[in-house]
């Protein structure tokens, strides 16, 4: 792992939000496959403009630098392009800063084109004025000022925009014809008429190890399984999987990718599609860390999250994981569970079909045989008995809920008909 220095500026969170992040940015710096060996913290009114820190710890980090042979410093704080061009001009060192570290990581974990599409997307977004800063800034430290020489300048600039604004271009086209298909698939699952939930949360709360729990009480394949590990940010793409209640009913569930404070807009911008599926969701399950000891902040982060994307209005249930790692439970908005030992997971699932499932109704129906499917249909999303064959159709008793029974009002056999 690549050596390096973390620096980070507060200058109005509380001690122990602003521990917390720091302490959230080195798993990003080792998510990014960094060792951080060194964190210089400063409280500051404002940022400095030009270099973040003051010009007194400016040096000191310099020094630093030198001493431990450094050749990358990491920044907490968001950085402009003037500043990351001062700082690395100062320490002679490459510079990142927190948006940097997460396009980075997301870089390396995209799997799918369509993820691969939106980072490289947003990491041309990020780069844009970067590039144009520096190509600016590296011709004012050349010297000269001829005409002839700001119109080298003027040239270089006017192809590197062009370069990234075509390459964001032809990306979009690229990413449109890939969602042609993934409309497809939205259409279907919409016609499926099951229910659909969402895992949220803060990213490394445990949304795919919970996901894999609810898989296998449903004693699904292991190649239905989905990719989890201890890091930020493991999962990036969507996915969905069936999973059936105990009383045979189902419903569709949703991996997403994992939110984080002050995520960069880009992201948020370049993953819309990818974010959309919780927007189409039934109902979210709000995966939590219970170990964690910001449980509140993370929550605040997930909701800034949905309110940007307008999905903050659907129905959540609360999840705390991770349960068999601490000693008391404090909350009770919620539900408590382990995905390594299976607590909590049969209660959960009772309580996500309470909420998929709220209201039902028991009609008798006749379905006629050429419409057979529609039973076939009812299987999935309700309770089904059959009665028997009749000449007009197959007669069965159903325990659905209102939408469905909207639905199939048409084949309903009222008293006035017996």
């Amino acid at each position: 792992m690549e050596k390096v220095i973390l620096v980070g500026v507060n200058t109005s969170k509380s001690t122990a939000i602003f521990a917390e992040e720091i302490e959230e940015c080195k798993r990003l710096c080792e998510a990014c496959n960094y060792e951080v060996i060194e964190v210089i913290l400063q409280n500051l009114d404002t940022v400095d403009r030009q270099t973040c820190v003051g010009s007194g710890k400016l040096i000191e980090i310099n020094e630093l630098c030198e001493k431990l042979e450094i050749e990358n410093i990491v920044f907490y704080n968001n950085l402009s392009p003037l500043q990351i061009s001062n700082i690395a001009a100062i320490c002679n060192c490459d510079v990142f800063d927190r948006t940097g570290l997460i396009l980075t990581i997301f870089s390396i974990r995209a799997r799918t084109r369509e993820a691969q599409i939106q980072t490289e997307m947003a990491r041309l977004r990020y780069e844009l004025p970067r590039l144009i800063y520096s190509d600016n800034h590296g011709d004012q430290q050349r010297g000269g000022s001829g005409v002839k020489n700001r119109g080298k300048g003027e040239t270089s600039l006017e192809l590197k925009r062009r370069e990234v604004e075509r390459r964001i271009s032809n990306l979009k086209k690229e990413l449109k014809a890939l969602q042609t298909q993934t409309n497809i698939q939205k259409a279907q699952r919409i016609k499926s008429n099951l229910p659909m939930v969402a895992l949220i949360g803060y990213t490394n709360a445990g949304k795919s190890s919970l996901m894999n729990a609810l898989l296998k009480i449903n004693h699904s394949q292991e190649d239905k399984q989905v990719f989890e590990k201890d890091m930020l940010f493991a999962t990036l793409d969507t996915s969905v999987r069936r999973v059936q209640f105990a009383s045979g009913k189902e419903f569709l569930l949703f991996d997403t990718v994992g939110f984080v404070s002050n995520l960069p807009l880009d992201l948020i911008e370049a993953f819309k599609s990818t974010l959309s599926a919780i927007k189409e969701a039934d109902c979210l399950v709000q995966v939590f860390d219970s170990s964690s000891t910001q449980i509140e902040y993370h929550e605040i982060a997930t909701m800034d999250v949905l309110k940007k994307i307008e999905a903050n209005q659907l129905p959540i249930l609360n999840v705390y994981n991770k349960c068999d790692l601490i000693d008391e439970r404090t909350k009770n908005d919620g539900i408590y569970v382990s995905t390594k030992t299976n607590e909590g997971i049969e209660e959960l699932l009772k309580r996500i079909e309470e909420m998929v499932y709220p209201t039902t109704e028991e009609m008798e129906c006749i379905i006629p045989y050429s419409d057979l499917s529609i039973i076939q249909m009812l299987k999935q999303t309700s309770t089904v008995e059959f009665l028997k064959d009749e000449d007009k159709g197959r007669r069965i008793r159903v325990v659905c809920s209102k939408d469905v029974a909207e639905k199939i009002i048409k084949y309903s056999v009222g008293e006035e008909n017996e």
